[in-house]
């Protein structure tokens, strides 16, 4: 029988003061990673993998994108995420389960983010399954946590196991496995975060059909 994914447990409080100007402080770079990403794919339809109280959604135009889906374990996230963002009205919809668990029809996403997700999972069943989420053209962003630096020590129990359960992404694997899965890499880089921590952020895309 297999352990609780802890995130279930992780209050929303808890979550973003470790996430915060009071902890990491990687919020705001999050944020301004999915505004880049969302303004130069213009998106009818998006896909937020691990979008836990919903950072990042300001930057959605509903002039434009017709559809945002969110998918979390935590229901309190999702509630969250609701409430701020009433504005989106039906045009956000939101899944309550595990990411490798979710399921969309081929082909229904302009642009999937998928940030400080596949340290939790499974790679390749995530990056399959994306490609298959992504429609010709269309665009996935990663994020992923790199080895070294530092940081305050998370406060709650849940915080502790998921700080240990957090397992480090090769970024030249990740990158093989999407181009494995049709998906080729666009563009990388890295990005200095506080307490001399560092993101890699990537796009991949599929290609346009012809």
């Amino acid at each position: 029988m297999s352990a609780p994914n802890p995130w279930t447990v992780v209050q929303a409080s808890d979550y973003e003061r470790y996430m915060g100007p009071e902890g990491l402080d990687q919020l705001g770079t999050l944020s301004s990673l999915f505004q880049e990403s969302y303004l130069a794919a213009q998106p009818d339809r998006v896909l937020v993998l691990g979008s836990g109280t919903g950072n990042g959604l300001e930057h959605v135009d509903p002039a434009v994108t017709r559809q945002v889906t969110c998918v979390d374990v935590n229901l309190q996230y999702l509630g969250i995420a609701r409430q701020r963002y009433m504005h989106l009205g039906p045009k956000l919809e939101l899944f309550c389960a595990p990411v490798e668990k979710f399921r969309a029809a081929a082909g229904a996403y302009d642009l999937v983010d998928a940030s400080l997700i596949f340290e939790y999972v499974h790679p390749e069943t995530l990056v399959r399954k994306i490609g298959e989420w992504l429609r010709p053209g269309g665009t996935c962003v990663v994020v992923l946590e790199l080895p070294g630096g530092a940081g305050p020590e998370p406060e709650s129990k849940p915080l502790k196991i998921i700080e240990r359960a957090e397992k480090h992404v090769n970024p030249a694997e990740l990158a093989a496995l999407f181009a494995q899965y049709g998906m080729p890499k666009r563009r990388e880089r890295e990005v200095p975060c506080k307490h001399g921590r560092k993101l890699w952020a990537a796009t991949f895309g599929r290609p346009a059909a012809k």
